[in-house]
């Protein structure tokens, strides 16, 4: 981002890193981003078996290929045992282990696969099965947010609770193994939701930095949004860095929001394959409803005057930034409205912008700027004001932000985006996008009942794809490919990306530790920004 101190001649700070909890590698891409260090993995701690693919895909280079030439494994029941002893492939909703021994009958390659995944990647498995970790530098701790998160079931993170965010006192216990040996990191990084610092997790967080003082360490936490770091992703997570008390020069601070004026359809692909779109059927579900400020839904406008109906299927309109992707999202992407027909005139496009002005009169508006940076929901597919994941079957505004990625679980809850075009026979404009600021009006235009049945006949709506997921989280297109090429399934993209850390807010979180302990004369990314700016 800071192309100005890049061009410097500046010597890059050599750290060694353990990365825990480390999924696809976000904490690790994002500081070899800031170009200022140069990161030496030693070891990782993931038991998503499809995670530590991915991860030795992106960053070290495995291909199928390589899986095929590489000469010195160990016999299949070694390979099965080790798999089994690190715990790889445990899913702890299900409390179920993975059966290596079974794979390791099979003629396919894939234990050879995880096995040496596992290998390039110095993956340990299982966080509460490690004894004790070789010195490094630089310890990162994304732990599980199931347990704090509102999108699950806030069970909280006591340290003998046995609940999944509870293994972050795994890491504090390794911490303490650590001071004992005389071989704690200079810094750590600890990243999860935001509702951890929320009045029901205060108490746990606080016990955490305290904890931090005990083992010998300064604390600065922040809530950094992924959409004030240079991402289009209204993502908000807690960010802690500890800084070891004998080293700490006690100037660090976090970035400052800055909006480089990239939205959602700047990152969208060009070309998307047909299977992302929706069919037909369910284009037609297409609802209209505007949301007040409260928790009542109330009805704007509808196809469908039928109460029944509007309270299963419906579109919202939302006034306030709309909550972002989750993990949870790869059985019901957020969707997109992706083609409208082009023989829609120009002034009846006038007219639709004109009911723009005609709602902000009534109070009523379908956005809300946060700065300079604008999140837009304008429909929904489905769900009611009692569905448990509030995104459910929701529809964005390519114009504007991306909602939080989650980990897309139940009911085809990926992304869905809005985006202008004109479709051919074959699909082959799909997804490319004319005129953002068109759509939205098209989409108020139905709010007030303006041609609502030529419009609808003449949309499609999609799902964002993995690799457009992947690129909200910083990561690229390529990342996504080299993961998909080794045989990680579009179920386990989804997941992986809302699982993941923009890439960004750790980029600009390295420049700060950069500033604050190797150069104080260092301008970092925000500190520098002048104008917003589209890559």
């Amino acid at each position: 981002m800071n192309i100005e101190n890049r061009n410097k001649s500046l010597t890059k700070v050599k750290l060694t890193a353990n990365i825990l909890f480390s999924g696809i590698g976000c904490q690790e891409r994002g500081f070899e981003n800031s170009g200022l260090f140069d990161i030496e993995v030693l070891n990782t701690s993931d038991i998503n078996k499809e995670s530590v693919l991915s991860y030795a895909a992106i960053h070290c280079g495995m291909t199928n290929e390589t899986v095929e030439k590489y000469n010195d494994y160990p016999s299949r029941e070694e390979m099965a045992q080790y798999l089994t002893d690190i715990n790889l492939g445990y899913e702890p909703e299900k409390n179920k282990k993975f059966d290596w021994f079974k794979l390791a009958k099979k003629k396919s390659n894939d234990i050879e696969k995880y096995w040496l995944a596992c290998k390039l990647t110095n993956n340990l498995g299982d966080i509460s099965r490690i004894d004790e970790l070789p010195y490094a530098d630089f310890w990162t701790c994304s732990f599980p947010c199931t347990d704090i998160s509102v999108a699950g079931k806030m069970k909280g993170l006591d340290p003998d609770s046995g609940t999944r965010s509870s293994l972050l006192w795994e890491n504090i216990k390794l911490l303490k193994r650590a001071k004992d040996d005389n071989t704690l990191p200079k810094y750590i990084m600890v990243e999860n939701v935001k509702n951890l610092v929320s009045k029901k997790f205060i108490k746990h967080f606080n016990n955490l930095i305290s904890v931090f003082d005990d083992l010998g360490f300064n604390t600065y936490w922040s809530v950094l949004n992924g959409k004030d770091c240079g991402v289009p992703q209204n993502r908000e997570r807690v960010f802690v860095i500890a800084i070891r008390k004998d080293i700490d020069n006690r100037t660090f601070d976090f970035p400052k929001p800055f909006d480089t004026g990239i939205r959602l359809k700047d990152v969208l692909e060009e070309n998307v394959d047909e299977k992302y779109y929706l069919s037909e059927v369910a284009t037609r579900k297409f609802k209209l409803f505007s949301e007040s400020k409260g928790s009542d839904i109330k009805v704007a406008g509808s196809l469908n005057p039928d109460k029944n109906v509007q309270d299963k299927v419906r579109v919202l309109d939302t006034d306030g930034v709309s909550q972002g992707l989750r993990a949870t999202d790869y059985k019901d992407p957020v969707k997109i409205v992706s083609c409208i027909d082009k023989s829609i005139k120009d002034t009846q496009m006038i007219e639709y912008a004109n009911c723009i002005t005609s709602r902000e009169d009534r109070g009523v508006s379908n956005r809300k700027s946060e700065g300079t940076a604008i999140l837009e929901q304008i429909g929904q597919l489905y769900g009611t004001e009692k569905e448990p994941n509030p995104q459910a079957g929701r529809v964005y505004n390519s114009e504007c932000l991306s909602p939080t990625i989650d980990t897309c679980s139940g009911g085809n809850r990926m992304p869905k985006i809005v985006q202008v075009g004109q479709v051919s026979n074959d699909g082959s404009q799909a997804g490319k996008v004319y005129s953002t600021e068109g759509i939205s009006q098209t989409i108020c235009a139905c709010t007030h009942g303006y041609a609502i049945g030529n419009i609808l006949d003449n949309i499609r709506i999609r799902k964002l794809t993995p690799r457009e997921c992947y690129k909200l989280m910083g990561l690229t297109f390529e990342d996504c490919d080299k993961a998909k090429d080794i045989g990680v399934a579009d179920t386990h993209l989804y997941k992986q990306a809302g699982n993941g850390i923009i890439t960004n807010c750790c980029e600009l979180l390295a420049e700060h530790l950069y500033k604050a302990q190797y150069d104080n004369t260092y301008i970092c990314t925000d500190e520098n920004f002048q104008k917003p700016q589209v890559e």
